[in-house]
């Protein structure tokens, strides 16, 4: 089973997103912001396949954190996708200069749209 981290401040969102992955096979791990989010990939009983990462939350914010995960050897190659509602071309051109594999607009996306870029980028799993 592939782990999924969801990074997402808002609960209304995180909950029913994390269910829904739940249901089509994924171990989801969720965090309310980037220092939980941090706590989570540090945890080697449930290494993390990919991140799904909320661009604004208090505390840590996305690119924050992705800036932090990226500097670990340990996560530089785990595929991120990045969650957002805002369009402030900085925040998203940083996080395509820390490697993101895909942004979505949370206005504009669907459950299977964001499933089919979950399975592009999620590395096969090894036998």
């Amino acid at each position: 089973m592939r782990n999924i981290l969801v990074v997402e401040d808002t609960q209304i969102v995180r909950e029913p997103l994390s269910r829904l992955l739940e249901s089509e096979g994924f171990h989801v791990v969720s965090a309310a912001d980037g220092s939980e989010a941090m706590a989570a990939l540090n945890d080697e009983q449930q290494p993390i396949d990919m991140v799904l990462l909320d661009v604004l939350m208090p505390r840590m914010d996305g690119v924050t954190f992705l800036a932090a995960m990226r500097s670990d050897a340990r996560f530089r190659e785990v595929p991120v996708i990045g969650l957002t509602g805002v369009s402030d071309t900085g925040r998203l051109g940083r996080l395509r200069e820390l490697g993101v594999k895909e942004i979505v607009h949370k206005v504009r996306f669907t459950f299977d749209g964001l499933l089919e870029d979950i399975r592009r980028h999620l590395p096969v799993a090894s036998s």
